[in-house]
């Protein structure tokens, strides 16, 4: 990773983001996920590490349908788990950009084992292949079944509902379900499959209960209406169980 970057590019970048991130997060960590972005410069994406737990990944990337599905695919394929993630999106130059954060375990290693720069790099590497055409689906499955075998999933219970925004834009689609393998990545190609963009998003693991909240927007940039959100409801049911029969988007 490049060396840090001025107060002034630190200050610009904050302020770029949703509010609420700057009332999240700490001076520190906004410097370093301001460093992952500007290391990024004209690549599709770049990856850190951040928080202190060496647990937080950063990825920065040129905003487009389906980038959090293909995230979700390069981490389920580097064997690492999401605990806890957001998604906020910034306009810079004039194009939209990303700034997705995890919180994430490492698979097959001993709890709490930090993450390290080549995990960094075997992720980064993952996610440039997705976002230049290579079709995660196979490797996604394979992986998920690996890790199925290994912990058979617990029967889930699922609840998905759309929260209303009171000024008639931006919905907030809510899932509540039991955690396995994949999850995060099935939901987000879901969400893809029906032409919807995220453009900001939550992610918790309570033990093994998954909340993720999704603020949504059509393709178009319209919002979505009360017609289409039960098809989008019952899509997300038909990708939580099972996680690996969701269709991934086609980079």
């Amino acid at each position: 990773m490049s060396r840090k970057v001025s107060f002034e590019y630190t200050t610009a970048f904050a302020e770029s983001l949703p509010k609420a991130y700057a009332e999240k997060y700490d001076p520190d960590v906004v410097v370093a996920h301001a460093t992952v972005a500007a290391a990024r410069a004209d690549a599709p994406a770049k990856v850190g590490l951040f928080a202190r737990a060496g647990n937080g990944l950063c990825v920065v990337a040129e905003d487009r349908p389906g980038l959090l599905a293909l995230i979700s695919a390069s981490l389920v394929v580097c064997r690492m788990d999401v605990n806890a993630a957001e998604v906020f999106t910034r306009k810079t130059g004039g194009h939209r950009e990303a700034v997705d954060l995890f919180w994430v375990r490492k698979l097959d290693v001993a709890p709490g084992t930090r993450l390290v720069q080549a995990d960094v790099e075997r992720v980064e590497a993952t996610l440039l292949r997705y976002l230049g055409g290579t079709d995660p689906r196979s490797e996604v499955e394979k992986r998920i079944a690996e890790q199925t075998a290994a912990t058979p999933p617990k029967p889930m219970n699922a609840t998905v509902r759309f929260v209303g925004d009171e000024a008639g834009g931006l919905a907030t689609l809510e899932v509540e379900t039991t955690d396995r393998s994949g999850l995060l990545y099935s939901l987000a190609s879901a969400l893809f499959g029906q032409r919807v963009q995220i453009v900001e998003s939550e992610v918790r693991t309570v033990e093994d209960k998954v909340l993720d909240r999704f603020r949504v927007l059509e393709f178009d940039g319209s919002a979505i209406v009360s017609a289409r959100r039960l098809e989008i409801q019952v899509a997300i049911l038909n990708a939580i169980e099972p996680a690996r029969r969701s269709a991934p988007p086609n980079a």
